[in-house]
């Protein structure tokens, strides 16, 4: 459910006679009485076994500046707040606990706490595909409550590059393939490749390093629902990103360890969210804001991050990487 902010040129039209019937005074009050406004922001993933919920607030503070109260965790989040799911067939309902153990980045916003919601799904609760579920978020002290509702994008099935961590990670074709079968309620995937590799000085090969490079192969891949995903990825494209992710020193050894594959599978609110806030590349800068929570604001949507880690490169490839124009000045050993 899309819900769209926009000031409307009766809005305008209403502020517009407001400042003319004031003209005369120097007082005038433009910010509204305070009211509480639920934010809540929440991306659910039946491959998880704890989903975590943010819960905060917004309103206008006719007394303190927008970037003053941003470093003010108590103007960032409710006192306490009642935050339950529920599937909408009723099969399932529970209640979320507050937990603080999670720590939150520094920024522009206040970090000194960082109050999430939590719930366990494991077993019998995970979350389940087949059905929609609905999160549901009420202020004790005001009793404002908001909700939002969303599908759950299911697991998808991987065939290539490799399947499992026991499978071997082959370059030598002209183009290695992702194929997959996509999940239920998925609308777009983003696929990266995260190389596990050693580095180590040639005067003492005792002394390695374990690195790591990640390369976003797929972004955005749209899909309608469970089909079948085949793209062809030039093998020239993952020698050239070696070549240019992986040091290119002279005095140091490397060898490739491991592949691993990381796919992200969205569901359709997701790419409308993150189509509604790219950049404008327009004259008019003013974006529409998003919104999929009733009575408040905020995105609640399903994601499913699936990890194949752990296929070893095969030694046709480990020789052809070490041999190629584009990565031989990577000093590969076997």
């Amino acid at each position: 459910m899309r819900r769209e902010h926009r000031i409307s040129f009766t809005t305008l039209g209403v502020i517009f006679m407001l400042l003319l019937g004031s003209s005369c005074k120097n007082d005038l009050n433009i910010n509204a009485k305070w009211k509480e406004t639920i934010v809540v922001y929440g991306m659910l993933d039946c491959n998880d076994t704890v989903q975590y919920i943010r819960v905060g607030k917004a309103f206008l503070n006719e007394n303190t500046g927008a970037l003053e109260a941003a470093k003010i965790s108590d103007s960032l989040y409710l006192d306490s707040a009642v935050v339950l799911i529920k599937s909408t067939d009723n099969s399932f309902r529970d209640t979320l606990r507050r937990v603080w153990n999670i720590p939150k980045d520094s920024g522009l916003f206040a970090n000194d706490k960082n109050p999430l919601y939590r719930i366990s799904t494991i077993g019998s609760r995970s979350l389940d595909p087949a059905k929609r579920y609905v999160i549901e978020v009420q202020s004790p002290k005001t009793g404002n409550k908001v909700w939002g509702e969303t599908n759950i994008v299911g697991k998808c099935i991987v065939f290539a590059p490799f399947r499992d961590s026991n499978s071997n990670f082959s370059v030598t074709p002209e183009f290695f393939t992702i194929s997959l079968r996509s999940g239920t309620n998925s609308f777009a995937y983003d696929v990266k490749l995260k190389v596990i590799y050693e580095e180590f000085p040639k005067n003492d090969t005792n002394k390695k390093i374990i690195k790591s490079v990640s390369w976003n192969v797929l972004t955005n891949a749209t899909t309608q629902g469970p089909s079948n995903m085949i793209y062809k990825i030039p093998r020239l494209a993952l020698l050239q990103f070696l070549g240019s992710a992986i040091s290119n020193d002279s005095t140091q050894y490397h060898r490739l360890k491991t592949a691993s594959l990381f796919l992200y599978g969205g569901n359709q609110t997701i790419t409308d969210y993150i189509s509604v806030n790219e950049p404008s590349i327009g004259i008019v800068q003013k974006q529409a804001e998003y919104s999929n929570i009733n009575g408040g604001f905020g995105l609640l949507a399903s994601r499913c991050i699936q990890r194949i880690q752990g296929a070893r490169f095969d030694g046709g490839s480990i020789n052809y990487i070490k041999n190629h124009p584009e990565t031989k000045g990577l000093n590969l050993l076997p």
